[in-house]
């Protein structure tokens, strides 16, 4: 694995962090209930770094960056006919994933602890779907929390923070021509 490492006077250099591996598991689940509810779930596991290594000890062992060890989520649908080509719909959900590291090697100080969000769209559909009108809401628990951290500033002796979304709601209206 080849990695960008700052040198003291602000430049960078191209070195091997060593051998890699990227190894985890994935698992989904739906199950349908009644014709109108939707159960949804889904698990993931990765343990994704560079080998144990005592030639490459700076590296030696360290996490991925931006890759949660454990990543879940779940929710449901309700998608209900309500007659004369309408429908009502909504899809709450939640995910949850564990802690982050922003550079390789790991440093625990520069990373996101676990963060979980809530999510959720629901309206009506009418017209035989050729018209929708939907409320949305992201991050419904205002979480504050960072998608990135350090790497794109940090060659240049500044590191930069890039802040995720916060919450985030709205109306939107859809129409369908074709």
């Amino acid at each position: 694995m080849r990695v960008s490492v700052t040198q003291a006077d602000g430049s960078t250099r191209t070195e091997s962090a060593g051998p890699a591996s990227n190894l985890g598991v994935q698992a989904e689940i739906r199950v349908q209930p009644t014709p109108w509810l939707s159960l949804f779930g889904n698990a993931g596991y990765i343990d994704g770094g560079t080998n144990e290594d005592s030639e490459f000890a700076a590296f030696s062992g360290a996490r991925f960056r931006l890759q949660p060890r454990w990543q879940a989520g779940a929710g449901f649908t309700i998608d209900q006919p309500i007659g004369n080509g309408m429908r009502l719909f909504a899809t709450p959900g939640v995910t949850r994933r564990s802690r982050i590291l922003f550079e390789l090697p790991s440093n625990p100080l520069i990373s996101q602890d676990a963060v979980m969000l809530v999510n959720a769209r629901a309206g009506i559909s009418f017209a035989d779907d050729r018209y929708e009108l939907a409320g949305f809401i992201r991050n419904a628990t205002d979480e504050d929390y960072l998608l990135d951290d350090g790497n794109t500033g940090g060659g240049f002796g500044y590191p930069t923070s890039i802040p995720a979304e916060p919450r985030f709601y709205g109306v939107e209206l859809t129409a369908r021509i074709f």
